[in-house]
């Protein structure tokens, strides 16, 4: 960009603005104005930018005016600058492209957190000495006495061998220590948590599991594989404090991307009272949908229904519980947990992970968890990645909405939908059912799963082209911490379909990145069910923006991903202005730091975990 986004400017020079030149397809000069609470001049205008309406007719203008956190003005410069005032803070886009706020609709949010310092560190280094100065400072740091230093990435192959307790000891004074590789294989402790998980010479490991020992017999800190449970049960939960900071350091992180709403899928009622009470505070900077855990059976999902309540209080724009979500099967990756109608190349196959000692027990179960949500008038999303599985759950759902049409226009969706049939897609296209898509993780796998389903599969996996060709509503998320929450890499993954380490995985399946940016925006708005006031930048909608620094529409597609976010604004207020004074969300988006996170995740996916987790 040419020039810096600059929260404080005003419009002292307003007239010293220069209105673009006419784009094609661009609005008309004179923009119709809604007005937003209040009157008078705007509360803030992003000028000299090439703003994506993001409509449906994909109109362009130069600048955007917000007042009252309402977008009440969308045309070229020198109209929006008429409805400048004394008071109007100004950003100037340099050129760069400006989108609505970007909707991120499936992220573990308190996940994404706690993968930041201070709650975990990054140990992946070239020596050991220096992991030790890490742990060294984390204990030196620490707040509380006895306090846990968690910490990961550490990689056996790269160091001279795994990290042992007497390598942690004398630096890590009374704090327990626990560091996981990078695979989630593996974790190295300190002779503290030793102790106080029990372990010594005579513990007999659980099946699969090894306890390492030294030549005296000894156990050396490192568990590895089964035997890390024997650990992770005895490590306390983060403390409602803890999980707060984790919350907010998340959201700061996503800001930094642009991104100014998201779906929270699969959270207890503690962590929603804890956004209750956040948003009622005023600490919660984000446009927030969950989705409640509803457990893998039918009386798990009337426990979580009888326990709900609807927020009182709160803005429904900022949070909203949307409904409960729901689980099927696994990852169709090297874990091969997903639940397919053909198996895997070696002839083993995935199965349900609902209640039911049978499948077909199993099904009915999802029929029934399904109806009962539905029956409450809730949305239901639930993560199915095979295409058996798919199946059994867009028959649920159609089985759930033709049995009850009291609820009109439920907006069910799958989560991931890996591999669904082109004749289910067809099926979702007439009755509304979403899908919800995560094309960061075809750029993490790339071809790598050409062993486990076969190359026709692997092409046909995240059928974006199809879909959208057939009429699905297609969402995009991160499904972060599992990648980094960019939906710049997203985008780009939708349009190249390129693997991290070359090839093309399903050049049939590419979509534009016209396509791809409305999978972040409207259709996300639809799926939040919030499409007639945010989604877009038409005048009346919300007035949030992210300001890329770069040509995102005809720009070489392998660039996005490495253009900057220039700004943030939520609801007309600048939360990231392209600069961060928060050392672990800078930390967090290094290059070196990105690609850390690419490679655990996609060890995490091959090992079948969809959502890592931290303990």
């Amino acid at each position: 960009m040419s020039s810096p986004v600059n929260r404080r400017r005003f419009f002292r020079n307003a007239a010293a603005v220069s209105a673009g030149a006419a784009l094609a397809g661009a609005l008309p000069a004179s923009p119709t104005l809604a007005h937003g609470p209040g009157k008078g001049p705007a509360d803030l205008i992003i000028h000299n930018g090439r703003v994506v309406v993001m409509d449906r007719r994909m109109r362009i203008a130069r600048a955007v005016a917000i007042r009252g956190g309402v977008v009440i003005g969308v045309g070229d410069d020198r109209d929006m600058l008429k409805l400048s005032g004394r008071r109007t803070q100004s950003v100037d886009a340099g050129g760069g492209t400006v989108l609505p706020g970007i909707n991120d609709s499936h992220v573990h949010l308190n996940g994404l957190g706690f993968d930041l310092p201070p709650f975990n560190i990054n140990v992946d280094t070239a020596t050991l000495d220096e992991l030790v100065g890490l742990v060294a400072a984390a204990a030196a740091g620490a707040t509380s006495p006895g306090s846990w230093i968690r910490g990961g990435g550490w990689n056996e192959n790269r160091l001279p061998r795994a990290p042992h307790r007497t390598d942690l000891d004398p630096v890590s004074g009374d704090h327990p220590v626990i560091l996981r590789d990078f695979s989630g294989h593996m974790l190295a402790v300190n002779s503290k948590v030793l102790q106080l998980a029990g372990i010594t010479r005579n513990t007999v490991p659980p099946p699969g599991g090894v306890i390492e020992k030294d030549d005296a017999g000894e156990p050396t800190g490192v568990l590895r594989e089964g035997a890390q449970g024997l650990v992770q049960a005895i490590v306390p939960p983060f403390t409602p404090e803890e999980t707060e900071n984790a919350i907010k350091t998340g959201i700061r992180l996503l800001h930094a991307q642009g991104i100014t709403s998201m779906t929270d899928p699969g959270i207890g009622y503690s962590q929603l009272d804890l956004y209750r009470r956040m948003s009622l505070e005023g600490t919660l900077a984000m446009r927030m949908t969950v989705l409640i855990t509803g457990g893998r059976s039918p009386e798990e999902v009337r426990d979580t229904l009888a326990a709900f309540q609807q927020l009182r209080g709160v803005d429904p724009r900022l949070l909203r519980v949307a409904g409960c979500k729901l689980i099927i099967d696994g990852v169709p990756t090297a874990a091969q947990t997903a639940w397919l109608h053909e198996p895997y190349v070696d002839g083993r196959n995935g199965a349900p992970v609902i209640a039911g000692a049978t499948i077909e027990e199993a099904v009915a179960n999802i029929h029934e968890m399904i109806k009962l949500v539905h029956d409450s008038g809730l949305q239901v999303g639930t993560h199915a990645t095979g295409d058996a599985g798919i199946d059994a759950v867009v028959s649920a759902y159609l089985a759930a909405m033709r049995g009850n049409r009291r609820f009109h226009d439920p907006r069910h969706y799958v989560i991931h939908g890996d591999l669904t049939p082109v004749g289910t897609l067809r099926t979702m296209a007439r009755n509304g059912i979403g899908a919800n898509m995560n094309a960061t993780i075809k750029y993490l796998l790339g071809r790598t799963l050409d062993a486990n389903l076969g190359p026709e599969r692997t092409d046909y996996q995240w059928p974006y082209r199809t879909a959208l060709d057939l009429g699905v509503k297609v969402t995009s998320a991160s499904d972060a911490p599992v990648t980094p929450p960019s939906w710049r890499q997203g985008v780009q993954s939708a349009v190249l379909r390129e693997g991290r380490f070359g090839g093309v995985a399903g050049e049939a399946e590419r979509i534009s990145v016209e396509e791809a940016l409305v999978s972040y925006t409207r259709t996300s708005a639809w799926q939040d069910r919030a499409e007639r006031w945010k989604g877009t930048l038409a005048v009346g909608m919300a007035g949030d923006v992210c300001v890329v620094a770069g040509d995102v529409l005809d720009g070489d597609p392998h660039t996005i991903v490495d253009m900057p976010i220039a700004a943030t604004v939520l609801g007309g207020t600048v939360v990231h202005d392209g600069t961060s004074s928060d050392a672990a969300v800078v930390k967090a988006m290094t290059p070196a730091a990105i690609e850390r996170r690419n490679a655990y995740g996609a060890t995490c996916m091959q090992a079948g975990l969809c959502c890592c987790q931290r303990h």
